[in-house]
Parts: C-alpha cells; structure tokens; sequence
C-alpha cells in the first residue's frame, strides 16, 4: 500500500544514479514511516485492549462477587419463607371466613326467633283484649320485641359489613396468588443455582482477562522492540543519503574547484574512485538492510501469531460472558423479577388482611354492644312473659288462653338468648382469629413482603449495574477485537520492506561496481582526492562507514572527524532486536 504511494509520487529515471538513489530513500523512508504508524496504531488498541482487560479483572474480584452471593442468599433465604408464612396467613382469613358465616347464621337465627316472638305478642293482645290494663302490658312487651328486632337488624347488616370485607381479603386469596407462591420453591432454586454459575463464571472470566492480558502485554512488548528494530529504515536512509552527498560532492568539486590542468582522464579516476566508495557503502547498505529487514518481518509474523492466539482468547471471553442473553446473570435478573411480581401480588393480599383485621376488631366491639343490648331486652320479655303467667293464673278459664301465648314467649325468648350466647362465643373466636392475623408471622421472618421487596430491588439494582458494566466492558472488548483483526490484517498485507528497493538498491550497485572495475587507481591525484575524502568524510555517522572510507581514500585526519562513533553497527542493533 505505501510502496504504491511511493511509485505514484516518485517515477525515477533510469538513466539517472542520482534519481535512482533517490527513489530508494524516498522508498525506505515513506514505508518505515508507514509501518511505523502501523504498529503504534496497534501499541495503541494493545494499550486500550489491556485496559479494558484490568476494568474487568478489577469488577471481576472475588471479594465482590462473594458479598454479591451472600446478599442474593439471603434474598433466597427470605424468599423460602413466604409459602409457609403466606399459608398461616391465608388459613387466618379462611378461619375467619368460617366464623363470619357461623355468625351469620346465628343472626338469622335470631330473627326467625323474633318473628315468632311477635306473632305470639299479637296474639297475647287480641286474646287479652277485654281484660282490664292488660292491653298496655302486652303493647309494652310488643314495643320491647320492636326494639330487639331492630337491634337484629342492626347487627345483621353489621355482619354483612364483615362478609363483604372477608369477601374483599378473600379476593386477594385467589387461584394465581397461589400459583405464584407454588412457583417460589423453583424460583429460589433457580437463583441459588444462578449465582453459582455466576460466581464460576466470574472466576473464569477473570482468570481469562488476566491470560489475555498477560498475552497482550507480551504482545506490546514485541511491538516495541519491532519499532526499536525498524531503526534500521532510519539507518538505511542515511547511508543512502551519504552515497548521493559523495556523489554529489564529487561532482560539484570536480565542477568548480578541481585545478584546471586536472584531465580528463584524471577527472574520470576521481569519479571512478567515488562511485567505487559508493559501491562498497551500498553493498554494506544492502546487506544490513535485507539482514534486518527480515528480522523484522520474522518478529512481525511472531506477534501477528501471538495476536491470533489472543483473538481466539477473546473469542473464547465473548462466548463465556453471555452475550446470547443466556448468562447467568440474565437469568438472575429474570429471576428476581419474577420473585418481585409474587411479592407485589402478596402486598396486595397482606393489604387486604389488615385492612380486614382492623375493621374486624373494631366491628367486634361494636357487636358485642349490640348482642348485650339484645340479652337485656330478652331479659325484658321473659319477666314480662313471667309476670303474665302469674296473672293469668288468677284469672281462672279467662286467662288460660294468654297463659299458653306467655309461656310460648318464655320459651322463645330462651332461644333468642340461646342464639345471643352463641354469637358472644363467636365473637370472642372472631377476636382470637383477628388477633393472629396480626401476627401470622413467626420470629425470623420479615416483618412485611415490602421489605422483602425493597431487598429485591437492591439486588435487581445491584446485578442490572453488574450486567451493563459487563455489557459495556464487553462492547469495548469487541471493539478492541474488531481493530486488532483490521490491524494485523492490514499489517500482514502492507507491510513490504523490501519490494522495489532492493532492485532500485541493486542497479545502483551494479551501475556503482562497473565504474569500480574501471577504476585504473588514485596516484597522482593526492591532492584531488585528499580535499573530496575530507568532505565525505565528515558526513558518516557509523563506524563501519569510516572503516570502508578508509580502505578506499585512506585514513583521514581524526581532526576533521564529525565526533565520537559507536564501537560498530553490532552495537546499533544489539538493543534494537530481540
């Protein structure tokens, strides 16, 4: 890719050295440039991959997970204990149902009595009729019957005020209320076996971040030392740069200061020598640069393998961190939400039955009033029943007939009695039942469902900030994986060191080697030769470029040396490759 870009920015000419030269350093230094962009880009998605790698492992910690498990534990632990506490719940509504339809029945008891009571006061009446002051007794025993039986009245519609609020606690107890708590055992169970997964999945995932990440690092440490290596496009450049300044050096002394009795001939050795010393840098060039480069494209394909094992690592984390929606900590959300909605539907029961135990305890007071106001007209209309027995009895075969009437009263007013006693006992059970629908649950269970609730959205809040963090650390992960693959891609296929140069290097060696074959030697020329080795000379910048001067020019004053060189181009490279 660069080296297209190359060849459409610079088309040499084959007849020029110069321009051949310079096609080769424009080459060399626009693919190291290239590749150097390259391989920092990936130093960069490394650098972000083992990030996002660290954010994981650190959410992934074992502490975390472990007081995560236990709040979900204890949220289980909770849960297990609402069918048993939901059962006594229900058994004290249905208890009092019971009651409440016992009552009932006493009640109508009580005015079929009462009915009776005032057929039999009429009757006292109108048999009584022409006996002196015995119509005002029987009309105050009939007024005393009137009032008890508006008292019935009364506590009958009191008792059906208690149905139809059993009626309403009873509605909350329907079929799907059940169906949710019978669904509880498996919803727990599911949770404990979630969170188990969970927390093996936590632990494989964070062992997983820390291999990739190990791996990734080792990869970034490659990188680098590719990039240190790629030094050698550096290197290669400048001695390409020194050939074409000795050439040109050359040419501009022969140009301009050569003395003017200098021939051509001797003209021509000068050159000759030039392009010999060039011959021997280019060689030396070549060599190193077709040595390193492939030392670098052995480390590109070594980390582009170790790249390949990190990306089937990453595969491998993509697979176990659920993103099919099939993670364990989907499922515990799922789960959790479905525990919520069984706990919403128990609000709404529990609701139902203290509303019930409160206006049931307050009904209680108010028909034990109703049933004692009821004993004492009883009272009434037995001893006035007594009393007409009594005087009767004086009055002989006028009286016989009221008589049997008042004993009738007697004995239905007993059944009234009978009847009041009976809803007393009720009422007393009533109030025992109402009692333990206060308190249907037992020690160590929540107070309120809410609260359980309140336990639940904590834990709903907690794994719903546990699955989008991971989500996110996921997303990212992908795309760091996604560029990575774009990456070496692009790496393997771009990154071409050598193409086009070597030849370009080649002919400019070969053109170099035939000048050097001709080169019929340097005597006579000290002069010449001393002030063009000076100048070259003082370009060099690597010991081995001194040495190969030397052997061709000579040794050169230490004077005119630019300044201290490296020992040898081993020691350049020693640090750079590994």
């Amino acid at each position: 890719m660069a080296h297209a870009a190359i060849s459409r920015q610079f088309i040499p000419s084959t007849d020029s050295f110069v321009d051949r030269l310079e096609s080769a350093r424009l080459q060399i230094e626009q693919r190291f440039l290239d590749g150097d962009a390259v391989l920092i880009t990936v130093t960069e998605a490394l650098a972000k991959l083992v990030s996002v790698l660290e954010h994981i492992g650190s959410s992934l910690k074992e502490e975390n997970a472990t007081e995560a498990t236990a709040r979900l534990l204890q949220t289980v632990d909770l849960l297990n204990k609402l069918p048993p506490a939901e059962a006594r719940r229900h058994a004290c509504v249905v208890s009092i149902s019971q009651t409440g339809q016992s009552l009932a029945e006493h009640v109508l008891s009580m005015e079929e009595t009462l009915r009776y009571l005032r057929t039999f006061a009429a009757t006292a009446k109108i048999a009584g009729a022409r006996i002196p002051d015995f119509s005002s007794f029987a009309s105050e025993i009939v007024e005393r019957i009137e009032f008890a039986t508006k008292e019935v009245k009364a506590l009958s519609l009191q008792i059906r005020s208690l149905e139809a609020q059993i009626e309403t606690a009873a509605a909350s107890e329907d079929g799907s209320l059940a169906q949710h708590l019978n669904g509880i055992p498996s919803i727990a169970q599911r949770l404990v076996s979630n969170a188990e997964e969970t927390q093996v999945q936590r632990r494989n995932l964070s062992e997983l971040a820390d291999t990739v990440a190990g791996l990734a690092r080792k990869i970034q440490n490659k990188v680098a030392h590719t990039l240190s290596a790629m030094q050698i496009g550096d290197i290669t450049r400048q001695r390409v740069e020194h050939c074409q300044a000795a050439h040109m050096m050359t040419e501009a002394y022969l140009a301009s200061e050569a003395p003017a009795d200098l021939s051509a001939s001797d003209r021509q050795r000068l050159s000759q020598l030039t392009m010999t010393l060039i011959f021997d840098l280019l060689g030396e060039t070549t060599k190193g640069f077709d040595r390193e480069t492939a030392k670098i494209v052995d480390n590109i394909r070594g980390f582009s393998g170790d790249i390949g094992t990190l990306l089937n690592l990453y595969q491998t984390m993509m697979s176990q961190s659920g993103q099919d929606g099939k993670s364990p900590i989907h499922s515990l959300r799922g789960d959790l939400s479905a525990a919520r909605t069984v706990v919403d539907r128990i609000d709404v029961a529990a609701a139902g039955a203290n509303t019930l135990s409160e206006k049931t305890s307050e009904m209680i007071k108010e028909l034990t009033a109703s049933i004692q106001t009821i004993q004492l007209v009883r009272r009434d209309i037995q001893y006035m029943a007594l009393n007409t027995n009594l005087r009767c009895g004086k009055l002989g075969e006028e009286g016989r007939a009221i008589n049997v009437v008042a004993g009738e009263l007697r004995s239905f007013a007993s059944l009234l009695d009978e009847d009041a006693e009976k809803i007393l006992v009720g009422l007393g059970k009533l109030e025992t039942q109402t009692t333990g629908l206060k308190g249907w649950r037992e020690a160590g269970e929540p107070e309120n469902s809410s609260g359980l609730g309140s336990h639940i959205d904590a834990a709903l809040v907690h794994i719903g900030e546990a699955g989008a963090s991971m989500d996110l650390n996921v997303q990212e992960l992908r795309q760091c994986g996604e560029t990575m693959t774009s990456q070496v891609t692009e790496i393997v296929a771009s990154l071409d060191f050598r193409s086009g140069i070597r030849e370009t290097l080649a002919s400019c060696t070969s053109e170099a080697g035939l000048a050097r074959r001709a080169f019929a030697g340097r005597s006579g020329l000290e002069a010449p030769v001393a002030a063009i080795s000076e100048r070259i000379f003082k370009i060099y910048t690597m010991a081995a470029e001194r040495e190969i001067h030397a052997g061709i020019f000579g040794v050169v004053n230490p004077v005119a040396e630019s300044g201290p060189a490296p020992a040898s181009d081993e020691n350049l490279f020693a640090g750079a490759l590994f």
